[in-house]
């Protein structure tokens, strides 16, 4: 396999369109735990998860899923740093897009897509495990996973 196909493309996007995806994400999820309650939604949202986690191919992990996942992150360019709460994983993410992205966002309740990718990817290893907090900040997301 030669370096050049081995490389990832890119292709410029216009960040008004990248703050109507989130948009589109959050208003979906909102209107989700509106009709359906915050119990509901949870599961919808786990079902979500277990699928989106094997939309993105991360190859075998040496060592964890979540592993797997902040690896992923960080060739996405993202700084990840990661704790372990009791029976929480908490995330804190820096994304390149946030400062230009979030102030953008009209959502009422703007939510970050890596929430329920990372929820997906704790999954694998305890399916009960839910996302109990995705708060986007100046810097990009914090994400707490309960187990």
């Amino acid at each position: 396999m030669s370096q050049e196909s081995s490389e990832e493309e890119t292709v410029s996007v216009s960040i008004e369109y990248l703050a109507f995806l989130l948009d589109e994400l959050s208003e979906n999820q909102a209107r989700i735990r509106e009709l359906l309650g915050e119990n509901q939604a949870r599961a919808i949202f786990g079902s979500c998860a277990d699928r989106l986690v094997t939309t993105v191919e991360t190859g075998r992990y040496a060592f964890s899923p979540i592993e797997g996942i902040v690896q992923k992150l960080k060739g996405w360019g993202m700084t990840v740093i990661q704790r372990k709460k009791g029976e929480a994983v908490e995330l804190e993410i820096e994304c390149p897009y946030a400062e230009h992205v979030h102030p953008r966002l009209s959502s009422r309740e703007p939510r970050c897509p890596l929430g329920v990718y990372t929820l997906g990817a704790v999954r694998l290893e305890d399916s009960k495990s839910q996302l109990i907090h995705n708060c986007l900040t100046k810097e990009g997301v914090k994400l707490t996973i309960e187990s």
